[in-house]
C-alpha cells in the first residue's frame, strides 16, 4: 500500500474531518457494555454501516481548484491549475484475506448516489472550476455483510445499463449534462480539466482535458445502444485496505505522468478516450486500461491512511 507522505495526510484529513467515518453494527449502542458485547477483535455482528472515504490528490498535496500545481511535463516546467474534478464509481466490493468479496449495498443519498451509482466531486466552483458546483462530495456510504475485510475493489464509470439515457430526464447525481456526451457515447466516467500557466502573462492557456467514457457504441436513438467496442470501465483494485482507517486517493500526477500537457499531439486538446489520440495511452494505462493488447498496472489511484 502506497502510503502518502505525512503532511499531505493531514492536509487531507482536514478536509475531510467532517465526514466521519462510522463503520458499526446496526442497531450496535456504544454506551451499552454487558457480557454480550464482543470481544475486541471479534467482528461485529450483522450488517455493518460504511463510509467509504476518497480524496483527490497531486502528490502529497490535496488538489483543489484555487491552487497552482507545479513540476508537470517532460521537463518538470509545467504549472497548472484544475478546471474540473469529478467521477462516477460504482460495483464497490470489499475483499477478504482468502479473496472472497463482499458487495457495498449503496444508500440512497440524493444528489450524490443513487440505484448503485456514486458521484464523487472535488471541485467547489472556485479558481477556474467555473463550469462546477459548489457542492464537494469525498464519500460513499452503504452497507456490507459483517465480517473482516482487507482489500477494496470498485469500478470506475457508470454500468452500461445506465450509461445510455437522457441525461437531462434521469435521476441525480445521473442528471449532470456537464458529465454526459449524448445517447450513444453516454456519461463521461471521469472528467478531470486542467489549464496549463502560460510560459508569458497574456499568451493563451492550453488545457488538457481528460475525458473518460465509452467508445465505439453502436446502436441508434431509437433502439439504443447494444455495445461499445471499448467499455473503458477501470476496475481498481486496492490491497491492505481498512476502511477503518483508509481512504482511496487519485493521484493526479500519477494519472497524467510525464505527459507534456501544453502541447496537443492531436484530436480535441488532452484525452477524449478516442483509440487514437496520442494523449489517451498514459493515463489510461495509469488506470489499468489496456489501449491494444497490453496489459498496464494501475497506479493512479492508492490506499492512503487518514490520521486519527
Amino acid at each position: 500500500m502506497t502510503q502518502l507522505p505525512r503532511t499531505w495526510r493531514h492536509a487531507a484529513l482536514a478536509t475531510t474531518s467532517v465526514l466521519a467515518l462510522s463503520v458499526a453494527a446496526c442497531g450496535d449502542n456504544a454506551h451499552h457494555h454487558d457480557h454480550d458485547e464482543p470481544t475486541p477483535d471479534a467482528p461485529p455482528a450483522g450488517p455493518q454501516a460504511v463510509s467509504l472515504r476518497f480524496a483527490a490528490a497531486v502528490g502529497d498535496e490535496p488538489a483543489t481548484c484555487d491552487q497552482v500545481f507545479t513540476g508537470f511535463g517532460p521537463n518538470a516546467d509545467i504549472s497548472l491549475q484544475f478546471q474540473d474534478l469529478r467521477f462516477y464509481v460504482h460495483d464497490i466490493e470489499f475483499i477478504d484475506a482468502q479473496g472472497g468479496s463482499e458487495p457495498l449495498a449503496m444508500d440512497t443519498v440524493s444528489p450524490w448516489q443513487n440505484e448503485g451509482v456514486a458521484l464523487l466531486d472535488f471541485e467547489d466552483q472556485s479558481g477556474l472550476c467555473a463550469n462546477g458546483t459548489t457542492d464537494l462530495r469525498s464519500i460513499v456510504t452503504g452497507t456490507r455483510a459483517a465480517g473482516t475485510y482487507t482489500g477494496l475493489r470498485f469500478t470506475l464509470g457508470v454500468p452500461f445499463e445506465q450509461n445510455h439515457q437522457d441525461a437531462s430526464l434521469a435521476a441525480a447525481p445521473l442528471n449532470l449534462t456537464s458529465l454526459f456526451w449524448n445517447w450513444q457515447g453516454g456519461y463521461k466516467f471521469a472528467r478531470i480539466d486542467t489549464s496549463v500557466e502560460p510560459v508569458n502573462p497574456g499568451d493563451p492557456r492550453p488545457v488538457f482535458n481528460f475525458h473518460l467514457g465509452s467508445t465505439g457504441c453502436d446502436g441508434s436513438p431509437a433502439g439504443g445502444v447494444t455495445a461499445c467496442t471499448a467499455d473503458n470501465l477501470a476496475v481498481i483494485e486496492l490491497t491492505n485496505f481498512d476502511v477503518e482507517a483508509d481512504q482511496v486517493v487519485i493521484d493526479y500526477r500519477e494519472l497524467v505522468g510525464a505527459i507534456d500537457l501544453a502541447v496537443n499531439g492531436g484530436g480535441p486538446p488532452g484525452c477524449m478516450s478516442g483509440t487514437t489520440d496520442p494523449e489517451c495511452p498514459a493515463p489510461f494505462a495509469n488506470l489499468g486500461l489496456a489501449m491494444g493488447d497490453n496489459s498496464p498496472a494501475m497506479t493512479a489511484f492508492v490506499a492512503a491512511p487518514v490520521s486519527p
